[in-house]
């Protein structure tokens, strides 16, 4: 199976007419399409910030959250 990239603007009409390339034999393909992903609303993000912000701090500090992350990190060994 090959793979070939191809970027394309859909228009109003959702209907789009693709030139393949020749290194692309004639017969069967499978056609994938990746939407891009919309720019976040950064109104959403800053909802978020506010909320962390009525969060009470965590007990634990920046040496205890390291001390587990290396214990993690001993137990893949």
């Amino acid at each position: 199976m090959q793979a070939v990239k191809i970027e394309a603007t859909v228009p109003g009409d959702r209907q789009l007419l693709l030139k393949i390339p020749a290194e692309i034999p004639a017969g069967e393909v499978e056609i994938l399409i990746l939407a891009k992903e919309p720019v976040p609303d950064n109104r959403h993000l800053m909802a978020f910030l506010d909320e962390l912000e009525q969060l009470p701090p965590s007990p634990r500090n920046p040496q205890a959250i390291e001390a587990d992350i290396q214990a993690e990190r001993n137990s893949w060994e």
